[in-house]
């Protein structure tokens, strides 16, 4: 096994109401604030709120909204030129669209001849994800993740996404991307719509189970996956489907997407995550969260019928979702188990109104087709691909798609 560490940012804040409290922190540290957001915050006001609280504590405050899905260097230029004003702070306020964006500005902005296929590719080893000859922090002195979403666990990740010159949209796993804080407050998850809820649920979710039988899942990162799945499990109809704006619930959900996010970070995820993103990538209608409903279920029989470890670490989760869900499957078997597990993604999968068929989530069923070879080809060569429990073939990803 590689050598593993657990790393996320210096601190995460977790309550309502905690913005304010968590940017007094860094009161004397920084000076000039730039909130990177998207347009629909500012249209409602959220972008301003938190213009308020910064201002208030001292902080000069410029709102960028003008952030892009999967952005290229080009589109980044923009970002750039206004970091180039607004320099010592950025604050990322949204949903993975706006965290992703300006964990790019920050890396792109300290490391200015740093190329893209410099940051692209695989590694062999967690700690090769360092990138020891990147700057983090001499100009840019902190980057505070605000999600609105309760989904990618961006806040907490090394991840990135970055449109290549030939148009491929490719992940950047390296840890100069963490985040210095992270501000998870509920109240910013409220205005999520039900579907955008249901499919942010489900992609952390995937991200829960996936990092649990990661390769390199460890004893730090395993507690957080397993908490996190549980907790997206056990409270999801509630605080979604049957009562939309349950703080509680909502605050729950808000904080399993980020220790989903603190353990994937640490763990990498597995083959779900690999076709999921090569749909969407191609597909840019269908959801991160409802590409990776559709495949779930089909990975984790896949990975519990050829790994014995895969298998035991499905139970020992089930066991959790049971007990948390008030039900008794102690005594059954492993397979059982596992089976249990399944029905379980599959309900809340059909709570949320999830199609099961990508043919079934606008694309059309003749160009899905034709672009299942390409689809299964890129999944084998990802990076999330060989961290699986389960090396798959060409045909297993393929039957997975179908």
């Amino acid at each position: 096994m590689s050598m593993l560490w657990f790393r996320v940012p210096e601190s995460v804040y977790f309550k309502r109401a905690i913005v304010n409290e968590a940017l007094t922190d860094l009161k004397g540290i920084c000076k000039r604030a730039m909130i990177i957001t998207d347009r629909d915050l500012t249209w409602l006001g959220v972008a301003h709120r938190v213009k308020k609280i910064c201002e208030a504590n001292g902080f000069t405050t410029s709102v960028f909204d003008q952030v892009v899905k999967n952005p290229s260097i080009n589109d980044l230029q923009n970002g750039l030129g206004e970091a180039k004003i607004f320099k010592d702070m950025i604050i990322a306020l949204g949903g993975g669209t706006a965290m992703n964006y300006a964990k790019l500005v920050r890396i792109f902005y300290e490391n200015p001849e740093i190329t893209a296929d410099q940051l692209v590719g695989s590694f062999d080893t967690i700690r090769d994800r360092l990138h020891r000859n990147l700057i983090r922090g001499d100009i840019i002195k902190s980057l505070i993740c605000i999600p609105t979403t309760s989904c990618t666990g961006d806040e907490v990740t090394p991840f990135a996404r970055l449109t290549l010159d030939n148009g491929n949209i490719e992940l950047i796993s390296t840890y100069t991307l963490t985040p210095n804080m992270a501000i998870v407050d509920p109240e910013m998850s409220m205005g999520m719509p039900k579907d955008v809820a249901v499919h942010s649920a489900l992609n952390a979710l995937s991200m829960a189970i996936e990092s649990i039988v990661s390769v390199h899942s460890n004893d730090y990162t395993l507690p957080y996956a397993q908490q996190a799945a549980v907790a997206i499990i056990s409270t999801f109809k509630n605080s979604i489907i049957d009562n939309a704006f349950d703080m509680d619930g909502r605050a729950l959900m808000h904080n399993a997407a980020t220790l989903a996010g603190m353990a994937s970070g640490n763990s990498f995820l597995g083959i779900s995550h690999s076709l999921a993103h090569f749909v969407y990538s191609r597909f840019h209608n269908v959801h991160p969260g409802v590409a990776n409903a559709i495949v779930l279920p089909k990975v984790i029989k896949f990975n519990a019928e050829k790994s014995d470890i895969a298998k035991k670490a499905y139970a020992v989760l089930a066991d959790k979702v049971a007990v948390s869900l008030n039900e008794d499957i102690y005594e059954k078997s492993d397979d059982e188990k596992v089976n249990y597990l399944i029905a379980q993604v599959n309900n809340i999968i059909a709570l949320g109104e999830v199609p099961t068929q990508f043919t079934d989530a606008g694309i059309d069923a003749a160009e899905f087709k034709s672009a299942i070879d390409d689809i299964a080809a890129k999944a084998l060569a990802d990076q999330g691909t060989a961290c699986n429990p389960v090396k798959p073939t060409l045909d297993d990803l393929k039957k997975m798609l179908l």
